[in-house]
């Protein structure tokens, strides 16, 4: 194993987008009694980090987990900054029961903690609990600043809120022709780059990949899940997140941003009731997609025309996202390709009812039409 930088040693782990687990060894022998374990829930969970932290030189990195880190942290302070970088559902202690200092920090994040020796149905189960576990964690101070008077004001003048569907189709010009882009392979297929010179009323995307790739880079509305894309994506744009806990993070976030951006939350705009009923029982313990919430807000607008691209519901055989060859081509731990599925088409069918034209592009999900208008 490689020596510890000194970054490494005051907690500065590499930055990793999704949710973690933290796999901490005493050495790499420790390894043998977790390494099914850890196989299974890798293969259940693709989108979850399982990162190992070794206290030893003799760890070595085994092909499921994301390259080893260094270990010991000594004082609380590199904790904290530690579990802010990676931000762990559970950590599992294997062969060591770490330090009076790491399991005070773990409690103060409200991080689950599993010692091992331990029967492994039981362990599997807690672990995939906590990889589930819908608390949000590092977000206390935020709550408490966006309550200042002075900060509220601030959000508000960098972000322009738009707090109803009527202010959001004023704001859009009334479009009535939309373009709406996930970020799936059919993205950048050769019929979306045909469309470069289309005369589109609006343009639909969701978070930020694309803001480097040179197709459809000034968007009127960006579907997001946190601050990045508000940072990321030039002006004048509108963003819209689900909820209004996401939409105090990313104001808070977004405090010295200048005019010319707005936010709106889905909650506000009267498009959730649209998940239940085209979606049967809703989505349940899963979340929608910001690529749900996109068709959602497209349809509400009432445009006589909507086409769709990127939206390939993980099933593309080209991988997840153009260009990107690392990310497992599966949902994360909140969404589900049957709830996204279902809803998708359901979608497709109440728009064409609504005399709004569809048109789909990617194979993915023309395959997936195709089945179901036809049954």
């Amino acid at each position: 194993m490689k020596r510890p930088s000194l970054l490494e040693r005051i907690g500065w782990a590499p930055r990793r987008k999704g949710r973690s687990v933290i796999v901490w060894v005493r050495s790499g022998e420790d390894l043998h009694d977790v390494s099914g374990l850890i196989a299974e829930l890798v293969q259940q969970h693709p989108r979850v980090n399982f990162l190992l932290v070794g206290e030893a030189d003799r760890v070595r990195c085994p092909p499921e987990f994301d390259d080893v880190l260094c270990a010991p942290f000594a004082f609380r302070a590199t904790f904290a900054l530690f579990f802010t970088r990676t931000r762990p559902q559970a950590i599992l202690l294997v062969g060591t029961s770490g330090s009076p200092v790491l399991w005070q920090s773990a409690r103060r994040h409200n991080i689950h903690m599993h010692v091992m020796p331990r029967q492994v149905k039981p362990l599997k189960a807690a672990l995939n609990a906590a990889i589930l576990d819908t608390t949000r964690k590092y977000t206390g101070v935020s709550g408490r600043l966006l309550r200042l008077p002075g900060v509220t004001r601030l959000s508000r003048r960098s972000l322009a809120p738009i707090r109803d569907l009527a202010t959001l189709a004023k704001a859009l010009g009334h479009p009535r022709r939309i373009l709406c882009l996930g970020n799936g392979p059919s993205s950048e297929a050769d019929e979306v780059r045909a469309l470069a010179t289309s005369d589109f009323d609006a343009v639909f995307r969701v978070n930020h990949r694309w803001v480097d790739r040179g197709l459809f880079t000034r968007p009127d509305m960006v579907f997001a899940a946190g601050s990045k894309p508000v940072r990321r994506v030039a002006e004048p744009c509108i963003f819209c997140v689900q909820d209004e806990k996401r939409a105090g993070k990313v104001r808070l976030a977004c405090l010295h941003l200048g005019r010319g951006k707005s936010l709106a939350v889905a909650e506000d705009l009267s498009v959730l009731g649209d998940w239940q009923r085209l979606e049967g029982e809703g989505f349940g313990g899963f979340a929608p997609t910001n690529g749900a919430v996109m068709l959602s807000v497209a349809r509400a607008l009432r445009p006589r025309h909507i086409t769709v691209a990127g939206v390939d519901l993980f099933s593309d055989p080209h991988g997840a996202y153009p260009g990107d060859a690392s990310t497992a081509n599966a949902y994360g731990v909140f969404h589900n390709r049957e709830k996204e599925r279902e809803f998708t088409l359901r979608w497709i069918e109440a728009s064409r009812a609504d005399n709004i034209d569809v048109r789909l592009i990617g194979a993915a999900l023309g395959c997936a039409w195709r089945d179901y208008s036809s049954a």
